[in-house]
C-alpha cells in the first residue's frame, strides 16, 4: 500500500504536498492527521486500493455531478449570467466546464471571481461531498489555459535561477496554479519550489535545489 507524508501551514496545503507526490487525487486516498499546529501541519496519505464497480452499478459520483451542475446553473441564473454548465467526462475531481459569450467578467482579475464561485460551489454542496472532496469550477477552460501559463512562469524562473543562483519569489497565485509550478519543477535536479506566506497572498519561491543530506 503506497502512502507519503505531506507538510504545509495549513491541511490542504499538507494533503496536496502529498497527494503531488503520490500523484493521486484525493477520492483515492485516505488521510490521516499527525500533526496540527499553528505554523505547519503534518499528515499521512494513504492510497486506497479499490475493487471495480459491479457491472451496471449506478456510480455516486454520477449524482454529486449532476447536483454540482444543477447548483451552478442555478448560481449563474441568479447572477443574470448566460451560460451552459456541462459535467467534464474522465475527470477526478469532478470538473465542471461553463461555456457562452462574454464570460471575463466571470472569470475575475487572475481567477478571482471564478475562485469565489468554485468556493461557494463546494460550500453549499456541503454534506453532498466526502472528507477532502472538492469540486472544480471552470470557464472556458481558464484552468488550463492558466495552468500551462504558469508552467512557462516556472521554466522561465528556473532558468534564471540557475544563470544567477539566487531565489526568485513568484506572484501570489491561487493552490492549483502553485500546485503547477511545482509539478512542473519536480523533476529538475538543480532547481526547486517551495510555498511561503498565507492566502490569499501565499507565493512560490523558485530557488537553488538544497543537495540531499548523507
Amino acid at each position: 500500500m503506497r502512502s507519503a507524508e505531506g507538510r504545509g501551514r495549513t491541511l490542504d496545503e499538507a494533503v496536496d504536498a502529498a497527494l503531488i507526490e503520490l500523484g493521486e487525487s484525493r477520492r483515492n486516498v485516505d488521510v490521516r492527521v499527525i500533526s496540527e499546529g499553528p505554523e505547519e501541519t503534518l499528515v499521512e496519505v494513504v492510497v486506497i486500493d479499490q475493487a471495480p464497480a459491479p457491472a451496471g452499478a449506478a456510480s455516486p459520483a454520477n449524482g454529486k455531478a449532476e447536483a454540482a451542475r444543477a447548483l451552478v446553473e442555478g448560481l449563474l441564473k441568479h447572477m443574470g449570467v448566460r451560460a451552459q454548465v456541462t459535467v467534464r467526462t474522465g475527470t477526478d475531481p469532478i470538473t465542471l466546464d461553463i461555456s457562452g459569450r462574454d464570460l471575463g467578467g466571470l472569470i475575475g482579475w487572475r481567477g478571482e471571481t471564478l475562485r469565489a464561485l468554485q468556493s461557494v460551489t463546494n460550500v453549499m454542496l456541503g454534506k453532498n461531498l466526502a472528507e477532502g472532496e472538492r469540486v472544480i469550477v471552470d470557464v472556458e477552460r481558464y484552468r488550463q489555459r492558466r495552468e500551462h501559463t504558469v508552467r512557462e512562469i516556472a521554466l522561465r524562473a528556473a532558468r534564471q535561477v540557475k544563470m544567477t543562483g539566487d531565489a526568485i519569489t513568484l506572484d501570489a497565485m491561487q493552490a492549483f496554479e502553485r500546485r503547477a509550478i511545482h509539478l512542473a519543477l519536480q523533476d529538475d535536479p538543480d532547481v526547486g519550489s517551495s510555498s511561503i506566506g498565507e492566502e490569499p497572498d501565499r507565493r512560490v519561491v523558485v530557488g537553488p535545489r538544497k543537495p540531499a543530506s548523507t
